[in-house]
């Protein structure tokens, strides 16, 4: 499955997932660069046996699950375990699982570190801990968990709470999580910041984590959006303030918070990625969706 290749030749990467959120990311902010090479297996060849055929013709230097965070919850994604399973027992490649913060229970006083024990008990953290313990039986691999991703396509937060204010529908969310939201394109540069530097002679393996700067409660980040909707829709003026008379910044008694965020620490000393702040993006992305629709 690996072939050596000079080293102006680009990254041929095997995408696991590519119509997934992050998988279409992926190939979107890639398109200019000239350094990957970019293989995207059929859905359906991930979830067959049988399939695996087509994966051994294939040569690449690197294998991207873009896949789990989507299909975890499916009831055929054992299946696609397997598949990873078979990847990273047998491609001489290194293999990098994108998972989640909620592989955590949320129960930590502080942002959670590589070292912590995954403890969360849904079905989806069950499902992506399972795959985070195949990936990793492997010690050339890397899971890279993050946070609250959005990205303004499909069935995006940001983009059903804007639709949810174009329909003056009243916002009203339970305000128990902290997190670190993180558009999806700065996940995408992280990534191929990782596969580049492990292409070209980086050692690290095992657990990282990334999300975007700055802790937020949900509700917090339900009214950023408001906020910045605001500029474009008188609608949204209204909510904010329903939101805030509904949701004071400050926790009421009795409220237990779970937190989702992640300490990156690791990353950087490791890979030199610095985390960005994601407000801005926040209101890039509001801003080309009200000029779009």
């Amino acid at each position: 499955m690996n072939t050596k290749q000079n080293i102006n030749a680009p990254i041929r990467i095997l995408l696991l997932g590519c119509e997934s959120e992050i998988g279409s990311s992926l190939l979107h902010f890639s398109k200019e660069k000239e350094g990957f090479q970019w293989l995207c297996p059929a859905e359906h060849i991930l979830l067959d046996e049988a399939g695996r055929t087509e994966l051994e013709a294939m040569q690449f230097d690197v294998v991207i699950d873009a896949l789990s965070l989507r299909y975890a919850l499916q009831d055929d994604y054992s299946r696609f375990q397997e598949t990873l399973r078979y990847l990273s027992d047998n491609a001489a490649v290194p293999l990098i699982m994108i998972s989640s913060s909620r592989v955590f229970s949320g129960d930590n006083n502080v942002p959670y570190g590589e070292d912590d024990v995954p403890d969360g008990v849904d079905s989806f953290a069950q499902a992506l801990i399972a795959s985070e313990s195949i990936v990793l039986n492997n010690s050339n691999n890397i899971v890279l968990r993050t946070g609250w991703l959005f990205s303004g396509q499909g069935d995006d937060f940001v983009c059903r709470t804007l639709d949810l204010i174009q329909d003056g529908v009243n916002l009203a969310y339970k305000d128990n999580l902290v997190g670190s939201p993180t558009p999806v394109s700065d996940l995408v540069r992280v990534i191929l910041s990782v596969v580049s530097q492990r292409h070209y002679g980086a050692k690290n393996q095992g657990v990282y984590h990334y999300c975007c700067a700055e802790e937020i409660s949900w509700v917090g980040l339900v009214e950023a959006i408001v906020a910045t909707a605001g500029q474009f829709d008188p609608k949204a003026q209204v909510e904010v303030e329903a939101l805030s008379e509904s949701f004071p910044e400050v926790a009421t008694d009795g409220v237990s918070y779970k937190r989702q965020s992640l300490s990156c620490r690791k990353i950087f000393n490791h890979f030199g990625v610095k985390q960005r702040p994601w407000r801005s993006k926040l209101r890039s992305l509001v801003k080309v969706l009200y000029q779009s629709g």
